[in-house]
């Protein structure tokens, strides 16, 4: 998650805007403002919504740090040895893990970029299509009067 705004969207998860907004004392509009990144959240807001959600402080403002602000530090960080041994494998596959979501987000924003690029463009085309089929419907008759006259 690149924004402070792509994470609160994440926090909220499938919340309505609506009901998310009520929850951490905040209108709809400066809600959808926060998660376009317009406008920045003040901290009693950042914390409001990292209470009501369970996301660490640090990894909604920096998106860095546990994801989870109850999340315990992977074991190689603290414990015995054996444990850090055993828990490395994981911790190294989520870094990959996370990683490659990044790369799926980013690429689902292109994708999503793309997408509005070429409807506004079949947009821009049907109406090019309907200003000539208009076009046509008006020299028609102006054609059958022509030929009705040069066969009479």
């Amino acid at each position: 998650m690149d924004t402070l705004g792509a994470r609160i969207r994440l926090a909220r998860g499938k919340t309505s805007q609506g009901a998310f907004a009520a929850l951490i004392g905040v209108s709809k509009g400066s809600l959808g403002g926060y998660e376009r990144d317009e406008n920045l959240p003040n901290t009693d807001v950042a914390l409001k919504i990292c209470q009501q959600t369970g996301f660490s402080v640090e990894w909604l403002l920096s998106g860095r740090g546990p994801l989870r602000a109850d999340a315990a530090p992977c074991p190689h960080e603290s414990g015995p040895p054996s444990e850090a041994k055993k828990a490395a494998p994981y911790c190294a596959r989520c870094l990959k893990l996370e990683e490659k979501l990044e790369k799926l987000e980013e690429e689902r924003r292109e994708l999503n970029t793309e997408n509005r690029h070429l409807w506004k463009e079949n947009s821009d085309l049907n109406a090019r299509v309907a200003r000539l089929e208009e076009q046509q419907k008006k020299t028609e008759p102006a054609e059958t009067v022509a030929r009705d006259c040069s066969a009479a």
